[in-house]
């Protein structure tokens, strides 16, 4: 009887073997598949911070190449303000236009200034600093773009 019993045993520890090889496959198994699953959510965080880089740089580029032209676009304002005042007085400039007699003022101040140096001279051409004309949303607008 003692080797019926050793005959049962065996096969009982044959067959805890067989199911501890089976759950530690399963455990493996697991494990590889939440291994894949951290390196692709890794990835996606590379690739979104890649894009993120990527969308300032061209945000940067974009922003200024829109400031070089409204540096233009500032520059031909303060032109065609002078040209106005030849014209006309620094009240009748600024209520035609919309902005504060300040600002008039102040460009015509610069525009003498920089009427007796040189053409060339490369001195900035003063820039009005605010309008009192707004278009409805372009706060909004401008607080986005200025992000």
């Amino acid at each position: 009887m003692a080797e019926r019993r050793t005959t049962r045993q065996l096969k009982a520890r044959d067959k805890a073997r067989a199911r501890t090889v089976e759950r530690r496959q399963r455990e493996q198994r697991l494990e590889d598949l939440a291994t894949t699953w951290f390196e692709a959510e890794d990835a996606i965080a590379d690739k979104a911070s890649a894009a993120d880089e990527k969308i300032r740089k061209y945000t940067e580029k974009v922003r200024g190449e829109v400031e070089k032209e409204n540096g233009k676009l500032r520059e031909q304002m303060s032109d065609v303000m002078g040209e106005m005042l030849v014209l006309s007085g620094v009240r009748s400039v600024a209520e035609r236009l919309g902005v504060a007699e300040a600002v008039v003022r102040e460009v015509k101040a610069s525009l003498h200034g920089t009427a007796s140096a040189p053409a060339d001279s490369g001195s900035p051409t003063p820039k009005p600093t605010s309008t009192a004309v707004e278009r409805p949303g372009s706060t909004e607008e401008a607080a986005a773009l200025s992000g």
